[in-house]
């Protein structure tokens, strides 16, 4: 977890600004999707290194997503509702810390350690999929920094 923090603190900054350039719904369904392949690996590690290195990789994908979401809620939604709808993201966030570890242990404990990082990976690859593509059919989302 260290590791992944870790790798959050240096990234976050540089994908906030990479958001301001790009857009942040790019930032949210890019960070979405390395993770999901950053995954992948994590299922076959053979040594304590191999996964402090994948998951401060992936703490660095991670980074992005929270203030690009926050910048997607904020620039999306009406001032009178925002703060509103950034406490229901909050809560959602704190949701799928109670579900993603209870969702882990059931999948682990039935099919193994491997099919949870295999699982983890194809939740992070939808969702990837479907910002990206909500972000360029959804009429009025502003899905960069131009528009």
């Amino acid at each position: 977890m260290s590791a992944t923090a870790f790798g959050g603190i240096l990234a976050a900054p540089r994908l906030g600004r990479l958001g301001d350039q790009i857009g942040a719904w790019n930032v949210v369904s890019g960070c979405l999707l390395v993770t999901s392949v950053l995954l992948v690996p994590q299922a076959f590690v053979t040594t304590g290194w191999q996964l402090v290195l994948l998951r401060f990789l992936m703490g660095m994908s991670l980074a992005g997503l929270l203030p690009s979401i926050t910048t997607v809620i904020r620039h999306n939604v009406p001032n009178a509702i925002a703060g509103s709808i950034l406490g229901l993201s909050t809560s959602a966030q704190f949701a799928g810390q109670v579900t993603g570890p209870l969702a882990g242990g059931f999948i682990g404990g039935h099919w193994g350690m491997r099919a949870v990082f295999f699982a983890t990976s194809a939740l992070m690859l939808f969702g990837g999929l479907v910002n990206y593509i909500i972000s360029k059919t959804k009429p009025g989302v502003r899905a960069s920094a131009a528009s």
